[in-house]
Parts: C-alpha cells; sequence; structure tokens
C-alpha cells in the first residue's frame, strides 16, 4: 500500500510538472496566424506550378505575426524578439520589440507584430527559386532591471515566397487583365467578324505567353501578354465602329490564307517543335470557324409568307 501511494503521488507530481512544461513550450505562435502583406502578386504560379506570395527584387516584404499569450495563467508575455529566417541565409527581426524594450502582451491576449525587410537583389536571390520561411520568438523575465530569455517559440510557416523579375510582375500584371476579358466575354456577342479575327489573335498570343512563362521565358511572356490586351481592345474596337460583316474580297483573303497555313502545317509535320504546330492547328480551325460562318450568314432568308 504505501509503494502504491508513492507511486500515485510520483506520478501526480510528474503530470503536473509536463504540464507546466508543456503550458511553456507552446506560448505564442499559432500555426497560420501570419500574413504577407504588400505583396505584387499572390495566387498560382504556373511555372513555379504552386501557389505563391511574390515580391519584386529590392521591394520591401512584411509579414505580420498574430501573437496570442497563452504562457502562465495571468502573467505577462514579454516579447524581447520576433524574427523571421528566410532560407536565402538570412533573418530578418521586427523593430517594434528588443530586449531592452519588450513588447507586452496580457494573459490571453492577441497582439499582432510585424516584421518587415528589404528583398534582396538578383545577385542574392533567384526569381526561379521558391523559398521557405521559419519565424522565431524569444521572450524574458522582466521588462525593466537585468533580463534573461525564459523560453521561446519557432514555427515553420512555409515555402511560398518568391521573387520577381520585373519582366515576371509586368507579365502577372498582364495576364490577370487579359484572363479577366476572356473569362467576362463571350467572342459570339461579336457581329464585327473583324472584330472576332483580333480576339482570335488575342487567343493566340495568350497560348505564346503562356508556353514562355512557363519555361521561364519571362520576358518573351512580358510581351506576347502585352500584346494580347492590345488585341482584344482591338477587337473591341473594330466591333464598335463596323458592327460586322466582311465583303466577299475579304473572305477571299481568308481563304488564301488558311491555304497558305495548311501547306505550312504540312511541312512542319516534319518537324519536333509542336507547340508551333499546336498554334497553326488553333489558327486552322478559328479562320475555318469564322468562314462557316460568314457563309451562313450569306445563306438566302426563308420566302415571306
Amino acid at each position: 500500500m504505501k509503494n502504491q501511494k508513492l507511486f500515485i503521488a510520483t506520478m501526480l507530481a510528474l503530470t503536473i510538472l509536463l504540464g507546466a512544461a508543456g503550458n511553456t513550450a507552446r506560448a505564442a505562435l499559432t500555426p497560420g496566424n501570419w500574413k504577407w502583406m504588400g505583396y505584387t502578386f499572390h495566387g498560382y504560379d504556373s511555372f513555379h506550378g504552386t501557389t505563391v506570395y511574390a515580391y519584386e527584387y529590392n521591394s520591401t516584404a512584411v509579414l505580420s505575426v498574430t501573437i496570442h499569450n497563452d504562457y502562465v495563467t495571468d502573467k505577462n508575455l514579454n516579447i524581447s524578439a520576433l524574427k523571421v529566417w528566410m532560407d536565402w541565409g538570412t533573418n530578418y527581426t521586427s523593430t517594434m520589440t528588443t530586449m531592452d524594450k519588450p513588447y507586452v502582451i496580457p494573459w490571453h491576449e492577441n497582439r499582432v507584430i510585424p516584421i518587415e525587410f528589404k528583398v534582396p537583389s538578383s545577385n542574392v536571390v533567384s526569381n526561379k527559386a521558391v523559398y521557405a520561411y521559419t519565424i522565431f520568438l524569444e521572450y524574458v523575465n522582466a521588462t525593466t532591471g537585468p533580463k534573461k530569455i525564459i523560453g521561446g517559440d519557432k514555427e515553420f510557416a512555409g515555402l511560398d515566397f518568391v521573387v520577381y523579375s520585373n519582366d515576371q510582375v509586368e507579365a502577372q500584371k498582364t495576364m490577370i487583365i487579359v484572363d479577366e476579358m476572356f473569362d467576362t466575354t463571350d467572342p459570339d456577342d461579336f457581329n464585327s467578324t473583324k472584330a472576332k479575327i483580333w480576339w482570335i489573335k488575342a487567343k493566340n498570343e495568350t497560348f505564346v505567353a503562356e508556353t514562355s512563362y512557363n519555361r521561364g521565358d519571362f520576358g518573351n511572356a512580358k510581351t506576347h501578354y502585352q500584346n494580347a490586351l492590345l488585341m482584344t481592345n482591338e477587337a473591341f474596337a473594330a466591333e464598335q465602329a463596323k458592327g460586322g460583316g466582311f465583303d466577299d474580297a475579304q473572305v477571299d483573303v481568308l481563304k488564301a490564307q488558311a491555304e497558305s497555313l495548311r501547306a505550312s502545317a504540312s511541312y512542319l509535320t516534319g518537324l519536333s517543335n509542336m507547340w508551333v504546330l499546336i498554334g497553326v492547328a488553333a489558327v486552322l480551325f478559328a479562320i475555318g470557324y469564322i468562314i462557316r460562318g460568314l457563309g451562313a450568314l450569306r445563306k438566302p432568308g426563308a420566302p415571306a409568307a
């Protein structure tokens, strides 16, 4: 019986000690309780194949971290340091709190502390890499007098930070505008044949832009996305100015272009550049579709009753 009581007392003491240790270890950082601010782009990046937070070279990045005081009941949490380690090998520290002037968080309350830093230039980081980052927290025993670090927390925060060149920035910005125009406009609503042709050209430019971006040719991607945007504008301008219909001479030109493209396609079948073949096929289909549509428009109507 005596040994049984001793065992129970020992287990009870161990439970209390482990509980206190667990309470200390889980202070402050809650997974996912942070966010990037002021980024150039956030979304799916087809080159990287993942959702990213993108900042341009030499821009300012801000990581906003929410800290919760769940340290010791009714005790303040005295934050002496909040840092983010970026895996290009640099730590960045918040200027809102220091060892000399800790940031105080009352028991069971939240505070938001930002970490701000300048994104490095191209000689330090690559615009073709995805970077991981980890948040570190330290807290001290007091706000005045001699201080010592009594605890901390660490949390792997993500693998989604990328750096963009200016060409990537411009390509993404223009892509968003072009995609929005394609998503919200039905080309079948155009009455002008010229407008439809401009729309098809814009689609083809977008295809080339996407191909270029996905293989890391960001300068070429930017150029083709900008061309696509100009072509969509031309489509709207043609629709507004003319309101539909080409004459027979213009239809003959389309037919001649289609025959020329067919001849080119036969020649290109011996080449290995498959994306060129796909582009030619798309143009052939588009021109054929327009010619058939024009033929249908020229059919005589039913006789009046």
